[in-house]
């Protein structure tokens, strides 16, 4: 199945959004995407209470030649991508929570494959303090919120 980096995004968000994601209050936890304003509940600003939210980040890489053969537009590409999800929890909630929305995450990856992504390792890393890191897209983050990170290594193929 051949799929582009646009399809390969959406079969992550799907899979994401498709969960039910929730942090230890059992609350949907959010999540937002590059270049867009809103997040999956509709919301375009942080809550003034500090909450739980996640932001996803999907980077490609150059595709390489994986099988040739048949001639022009018969040639298997193989492109590594990876899926970064910044779990945001208000800070003084504790390193488990935030590690605890990531590896539901990870979860979701590890070893999944679908007709658009191949999915292989998905870990999670303790972050830090929310202040020390400002996400491409991401207006503000202050110092109320701690993080964690799920990194997902995938790939996805093209003919061509």
């Amino acid at each position: 199945m051949s799929s582009t980096a646009s399809q390969a995004r959406q079969a992550c968000r799907s899979r994401i959004e498709a969960a039910s994601i929730v942090d230890r209050h059992s609350t949907a936890v959010p999540f937002r995407w590059q270049n867009e304003t809103a997040d999956s509940q509709g919301n375009t600003d942080l809550p003034s209470e500090p909450a739980a939210f996640v932001y996803c980040e999907f980077i490609t890489d150059r595709g390489q030649l994986a099988a040739f053969g048949g001639g022009v537009g018969q040639n298997l590409y193989r492109n590594p991508a990876q899926l970064v999800a910044y779990v945001f929890v208000p800070k003084g909630e504790g390193l488990d929570d935030s590690e605890q929305i990531a590896e539901q995450i990870a979860a979701l990856f590890r070893s999944y494959r679908s007709a658009q992504i191949s999915c292989f390792d998905a870990s999670v890393y303790p972050g830090g303090d929310g202040a020390s890191l400002k996400p491409p897209g991401l207006s503000s983050v202050d110092g109320s919120y701690f993080f964690a990170v799920t990194e997902v290594s995938l790939f996805f193929d093209q003919i061509g």
